[in-house]
C-alpha cells in the first residue's frame, strides 16, 4: 500500500499542480496528453527501481531475513515450485502497485481546477494504454531479472546492484540518444540506444520526435516500431533468463547463503570483539571500532558495486559530453556532483541503516549492547569508519572524473592546480553532503526502528527534494546539505560553499546528538 501510495501521489501531483514535474523538457506539451502521460509513466517506472527492488527482495529474501530459510528448504517443497510461486507473486504485486500510476493520473484529472479537453472515456484510455504497453512489460522484464539475481545471489545488495546496473544502462541509452540528436554521433546508434533502454522511454522519444505540436498533444503513442521491438526484446531476454533459472538446480543457492553468512558473521564478530576489548588496544577504542567498520564497508560487494557504477556513470557522461577545451575544477566537480549523486544518496541511505541493523541481522546485538563502552564511543567509532569509507569513495570518483577529462579534453590536460582545486572542492561539494546525508539517514533509522519504513521515509524525502529542485526552490537553508550550484568554466564559489557547509554541519550535529540520545542498546530494533 505504501508503494502504491508513492506512485499515486507522484502522478496526482504531476497532473494537478506545477509542483511535481515528471517529464524532462516538457515545454508546451499538455500534462494530460497521451505522450506526456506515457513519458511520465516511463520515467516513474525507472524511478520506481527502488520499489521494484524492495518488492522482489522481500519475495525471495524474507525467509533468510527471518532465519526460516533452512527450515523451509528442509521441507518436501519442490524448489522450482517455490521459485515460480515467489516470482509470480512478486510480478503480481508489482503489476498491482504500478496500477497506482494511471489511477493517480485520473485522480489528478478529477481535480476541479484541472482543465480537461477530452471525455472521461478517452482520458481513461490515455492513462491505461501506456501502462499496458510500456509499464507492464517493463515491470515484467525488470521484476524477472531481479528475481533471477535474487535466486542466484540470495543477497539484497546483489539485487540492488542489478537494479542500479539497469538504471546505469538506461542513463547510458538516454545519453546516447541526446548525442545522436545533437549530431555528435552517427544516426545508426539511435537504434542501439532505443533497444538498449530497459524502460522504453528512449524508443518513445525517438518515435515521436518528428511529431508536430498538434499530434504531440492528442495522438496516442503507438505500440509499434522501435517501441514494440524494445519491449519485446527485453521481455524475451528476461523470460529466457527466468526459464534457465527454473531449469537449473536451485539447491546451490542456499549453500551460497550459508557461506556468505559465515563470512559476514566473521566480520561482525570482529566488530563485537573490538567493542569488548576495552583496554587492550593501543589506540582509543572508537578508533578500533572505526577501523573494523571501514574494513567491512569496503569488503561489502554492494558498496563496491554501487561505487563502481557511480564512477562508470561519471566516466560515461564525460565521454559523451562535449567538453572542448574546458578543463577547470568546476567542470570536474560538476560531473561528479551530477552523475554520482544518486549513487551516493543510495549508499548513505542503505549503509546508515547497516550501522544500526548489522548487529541485529547477525544476532550479536545482545553482545554489543552488553559491552562496557558508552553509546557515544560505539556510534562515534562506527560513524567515523563510515565517514572514512565515504572519503575514500569520493576520492575514487574525483580521480575518475579527472582522468576522464584528461582523456577527452580537446585542448590541454588538467594541470596539478586543477586537480588540486577539484580535490579541495570535492570536500565541500561532494564529501561533506555525503556525510550529512549519512547522519540524517542514521537518525531516521534510529527513530523509526523499522528498516523498510525508514527506507520509505527517506525515499519520500529525496522525492520531495527533487520536486523542490524541479520547481526552482533555491532557499538553500531549507534544502538539506545543498552546496552552491556549479557552472563549467566559472570559478568555484568558496565563500558561499563554506557558509552552507557550516549551516548544514550544525543541523547534522543536531542529528548526531539525537542519534546518540535515541540509540537502542538494551532492546533490539525491528
Amino acid at each position: 500500500m505504501l508503494y502504491a501510495l508513492v506512485f499515486a501521489l507522484l502522478t496526482f501531483g504531476f497532473v494537478s499542480s506545477g509542483t511535481v514535474e515528471l517529464v524532462r523538457a516538457r515545454e508546451a506539451l499538455p500534462k494530460l496528453s497521451p505522450l506526456a502521460i506515457a513519458l511520465a509513466l516511463g520515467g516513474l517506472t525507472a524511478f520506481g527501481q527502488v520499489i521494484t527492488t524492495m518488492v522482489t527482495a522481500s519475495a525471495f529474501l524474507r525467509d533468510a531475513a527471518w532465519r526460516t530459510d533452512q527450515l523451509l528448504f528442509t521441507t518436501p517443497l519442490d524448489r522450482r515450485a517455490w521459485v515460480l510461486g515467489r516470482w509470480l507473486a512478486a510480478l503480481g504485486v508489482l503489476a498491482t502497485v504500478s496500477l497506482a500510476m494511471p489511477c493517480g493520473v485520473l485522480l489528478g484529472a478529477a481535480a476541479p481546477w484541472v482543465p480537461r479537453d477530452v471525455s472521461w472515456s478517452a482520458l481513461v484510455g490515455r492513462a491505461l494504454w501506456p501502462w499496458w504497453t510500456l509499464t507492464l512489460p517493463t515491470v515484467i522484464t525488470v521484476g524477472t531479472i531481479l528475481s533471477v539475481v535474487a535466486v542466484r545471489t540470495r543477497r539484497l545488495l546483489g539485487v540492488l546492484a542489478a537494479a542500479l546496473a539497469l538504471l546505469f544502462v538506461w542513463q547510458g541509452a538516454e545519453s546516447m540518444r541526446r548525442t545522436v540528436h545533437e549530431g555528435r554521433l552517427s544516426s545508426s546508434w539511435a537504434v542501439v540506444a532505443a533497444l538498449g533502454d530497459p524502460f522504453g522511454t528512449v524508443a518513445v522519444q525517438q518515435e515521436t520526435s518528428r511529431w508536430d505540436a498538434t499530434t504531440r498533444a492528442s495522438a496516442p503513442v503507438p505500440f509499434s516500431g522501435r517501441i514494440a521491438a524494445s519491449r519485446m526484446m527485453w521481455m524475451a531476454t528476461a523470460l529466457l533468463l527466468g526459464a534457465l533459472t527454473l531449469a537449473a538446480p536451485v539447491e546451490s543457492s542456499s549453500i551460497g547463503v550459508r557461506r556468505r553468512t559465515n563470512a559476514s558473521s566473521a566480520s561482525t564478530d570482529s566488530a563485537a570483539r573490538a567493542v569488548h576489548s576495552h583496554g587492550r588496544w593501543r589506540v582509543p577504542q572508537w578508533m578500533a571500532i572505526a577501523r573494523v567498520t571501514l574494513t567491512w564497508t569496503w569488503r561489502e560487494t554492494g558498496w563496491r558495486i554501487i561505487g563502481a557504477l557511480g564512477a562508470l556513470n561519471v566516466i560515461a557522461n564525460v565521454v559523451t559530453a562535449s567538453l572542448g577545451a574546458t578543463d577547470d575544477a568546476a567542470t570536474v566537480l560538476l560531473l561528479v556532483r551530477e552523475h554520482a549523486r544518486l549513487f551516493l544518496i543510495l549508499l548513505a541511505t542503505i549503509y546508515a541503516g547497516e550501522l544500526l541493523w548489522r548487529d541485529h541481522d547477525e544476532r550479536v546485538h545482545a553482545l554489543v549492547a552488553s559491552a562496557p563502552v558508552s553509546t557515544r564511543t560505539l556510534v562515534g567509532g562506527r560513524v567515523a569508519g563510515m565517514v572514512a569509507a565515504q572519503a575514500a569513495l569520493v576520492g575514487v570518483l574525483v580521480t575518475s572524473a579527472v582522468l576522464a577529462v584528461l582523456l577527452t579534453s580537446g585542448a590541454r590536460a588538467p594541470g596539478l592546480s586543477t586537480a588540486g582545486a577539484a580535490g579541495g572542492g570535492a570536500i565541500l561539494w561532494v564529501w561533506l553532503p555525503f556525510v550529512q546525508w549519512l547522519l540524517l539517514s542514521l537518525l531516521v533509522h534510529v527513530l523509526v526502528r523499522h528498516k523498510v519504513i525508514a527506507h520509505l521515509v527517506l525515499i519520500a524525502g529525496w522525492v520531495a527534494a527533487v520536486a523542490l529542485d524541479a520547481n526552482g526552490v533555491h532557499a538553500w537553508w531549507l534544502r538539506f546539505a545543498d552546496p552552491p550550484l556549479l557552472a563549467s568554466g566559472v570559478a568555484l564559489p568558496w565563500r558561499d560553499a563554506i557558509a552552507r557547509a557550516l549551516w548544514w554541519s550544525v543541523a547534522s550535529a543536531g542529528c548526531w546528538w539525537l542519534t546518540i540520545r535515541r540509540w537502542p542498546r538494551l532492546t533490539s530494533p525491528r
